[in-house]
């Protein structure tokens, strides 16, 4: 508690942690400490059925005591790095400089394309302009929170780090055990085995594991692993017993703390036979703050885990269930160190993030029978896998809340929602095919000889002219800019064309659906590339680039920023954008996909608060993301920047002056 209470306040407080701290005049005081936390992709409709059901507790508890936005809205592209930029700064791509995931930087080579993930917001987030103004602020994996991006930093900032070696499923083959200090007891004589660790961008190291036989029950019963980097047994050497999860710790060349967690699945009780032995990416994370912070958070949770492991999974290395094991270990332990921030450095505002709904979204949103691969049982298990994500979340709100105190207001948000994706639209093929874009021998984009091309990102993408005013060794004449530009709209704008003359086979295609004749049609269909058009998935009525934007002053940028393509494109429903320049388009390589206007029900996204400053039981109309920033800005009765573009959401308070802090 950073305030002593009268105790008569004191005690109204404990009863109720979300009563309202008020002064005799009935104004709320001054400090009011802020959590937020990001849930990517979480969809308002998916959240409020989810609550509805009973499937999200402590979600329909917050909401019963908090405030709920029926309306909320993100920013347009609807992706994660530009959507958090928006929420942390209150300012759209124009001011931050973030206009998609991928973008092209014409300071750089044509071919460029900067990762916004690590890019610096042109203006300020509010954790650092908070700390600059004297309050103390904390993030933990929160987009755009890089410590080591300039100005970004939080007072507390843990941030994802290196992946230095992939996952692996290797088969451990054990002999007599030799040479080894501090062994435990065994029932049977101790056995070894060599597990090589090949390392990215680090010195290879070799770790040996133990195997012990801790049952006396007069059989070889080897159960116990450890793993150890020079044969001493220490109490932070790696362990576990037999088809159980153990972590292993190591610190890079750099200093840097990174670790692996591992299961031995073993088949053989003797380990006469060779051993499956799984160990997850070897990862690290970014840690900043005062002395002995990072030390504190490595002591007290270990090294920064990976956040999940689809190829293990896809190939069968690990079960669905290990594979939630994984991504859960991953949301406690970036929970599990946001609260020990909370409680231990007592921050003013508090930032942290979950990235597992967005993750199982993209790969499990199989719900329309245009998409490929779908069965009615297949969409059945895929939205189970949906739901574990969100009861996930759940999961971390009631912890959050019951972390809380009477100065603490919670805000959930996230930065979109997900809609099925049938069809990858590849705008680098249309620009090719218009002659716009060259590729060499290999297929590769000829930047050298290429006029447009495209920086696709989930379903939008950012066209980019090759104009010599603006690019390095541009090929485009200023007197040719305008042409140009128009030739590429036109170029996609026949592409509709183009796709709309094949609404007659996919009449057919889609009276299979309806018929469950689906092989029976596709063996009729003329031509192989028509097979390829049903099993993307088209629509009957084919929008495909559902928005290309432009300015009608070939100088300024869709978006505003130097940053934004001279076109953007917004796929419709169903279309993602990807790279490549063999097809216009080809069956959805994800099931997810967002980008485009969050007005539509499944891009929606969610806002929702509690604590002693807002309404209670309510439900809000429209809100935008932008409008966080500012509201929070209040909130700790501090200034905002001027560059701000969001609103001070009043209609929160309980109060009718309309503020909370003063």
């Amino acid at each position: 508690m950073k305030k002593l209470l009268l105790s008569a306040v004191g005690l109204s407080l404990c009863l109720n942690p979300f009563s309202v701290l008020a002064n005799e005049s009935g104004t709320p005081v001054k400090d009011q400490d802020v959590i937020v936390i990001s849930f990517d992709g979480m969809r308002h409709d998916l959240t409020k059925s989810y609550m509805e059901s009973g499937s999200m507790p402590n979600m329909r508890e917050l909401t019963d005591k908090g405030v709920w936005a029926e309306r909320p809205k993100t920013i347009t592209p609807s992706l994660t790095a530009p959507s958090h930029a928006a929420m942390s700064t209150g300012a759209t791509p124009e001011k931050t400089g973030v206009v998609s995931n991928q973008f092209h930087d014409p300071d750089k080579e044509f071919n460029n394309k900067d990762d916004a993930f690590h890019t610096t917001i042109n203006v300020s987030p509010i954790w650092s302009e908070s700390s600059r103004q004297g309050k103390t602020t904390a993030t933990v994996a929160f987009p755009g929170a890089n410590p080591y991006t300039k100005n970004q930093a939080a007072d507390y900032s843990v941030f994802y780090g290196d992946t230095w070696a992939k996952s692996s499923l290797e088969q451990l083959s054990f002999e007599e055990a030799s040479n080894w200090i501090g062994i435990p007891k065994s029932f049977s004589a101790l056995k070894e085995a060599i597990l090589p660790l090949k390392l990215k961008n680090a010195k290879n190291q070799t770790l040996y594991v133990l195997a012990a036989d801790t049952t006396d029950d007069q059989k070889t019963n080897y159960d116990q692993f450890i793993l150890s980097e020079n044969k001493q047994v220490d109490e932070w050497d790696g362990r576990a017993k037999s088809n159980e999860w153990g972590a292993v710790p190591l610190t890079m060349d750099g200093g840097e703390q990174a670790g692996f967690s591992f299961k031995v699945k073993r088949e053989t009780t003797d380990l006469t036979e060779p051993v499956p032995f799984f160990k997850t990416a070897v990862t690290s994370g970014l840690l900043s703050g005062p002395d002995g912070f990072e030390q504190a958070i490595t002591d007290q949770f270990g090294f920064f885990p990976v956040e999940s492991e689809d190829e293990a999974f896809e190939k069968k290395w690990i079960t669905r269930r290990e594979y939630e094991e994984i991504n859960a270990r991953f949301v406690t332990w970036i929970t599990d160190v946001s609260l020990y921030i909370k409680e231990t450095y007592e921050p003013d505002a508090l930032f942290f993030y979950g990235p597992q709904i967005d993750h199982e979204e993209h790969h499990y949103t199989l719900t329309d029978p245009r998409q490929p691969g779908y069965t009615k049982n297949k969409a059945d298990l895929y939205e189970s896998y949906v739901k574990w994500a969100y009861k996930l979340a759940d999961d971390t709100v009631g912890k959050t809340m019951s972390a809380m105190d009477e100065n603490d207001h919670l805000f959930i948000v996230s930065d979109h929602g997900m809609e099925a994706a049938h069809t990858m639209l590849q705008p680098n093929a249309v620009l090719k095919k218009a002659g716009l874009l060259t590729v060499d021998q290999d297929g590769k984009i000829d930047f050298s000889k290429t006029k447009v091309y495209a920086v696709p990102s989930g379903s939008a993408a950012h066209v980019y002219i090759n104009a010599k005013s603006t690019e390095k060794n541009g090929i485009v004449a200023d007197n040719e800019v305008e042409s140009v530009q128009q030739q590429a709209i036109n170029a996609f704008k026949q592409a509709e064309v183009m796709l709309k003359n094949q609404d007659a086979v996919l009449e057919l295609a889609m009276e299979a659906v309806l018929s469950e004749k689906e092989d029976e049609w596709l063996s009729k269909l003329p031509e192989a590339d028509m097979k390829d058009v049903w099993q993307a998935g088209i629509n009957k009525t084919i929008h495909p680039y559902e928005r290309i934007i432009s300015s009608p002053d070939s100088e300024e940028k869709p978006l505003g920023h130097a940053h934004s393509g001279d076109i953007l494109l917004i796929g419709a429903p169903g279309y993602m954008m990807a790279n490549g320049t063999d097809k216009t388009s080809k069956s959805a390589a994800e099931l997810g996909t967002h980008g485009g206007d969050s007005a539509k029900q499944d891009l929606r996204p969610v806002f929702t608060a509690i604590g002693s400053s807002f309404k209670e039981g309510e439900t809000v109309g429209k809100i935008s993301t932008l409008d966080l920033a500012p509201t929070i800005y209040d909130l700790l009765g501090i200034k905002a920047p001027a560059f701000i573009e969001g609103e001070i959401k009043t209609n929160l308070w309980k109060w009718k002056k309309g503020k909370a802090a003063y």
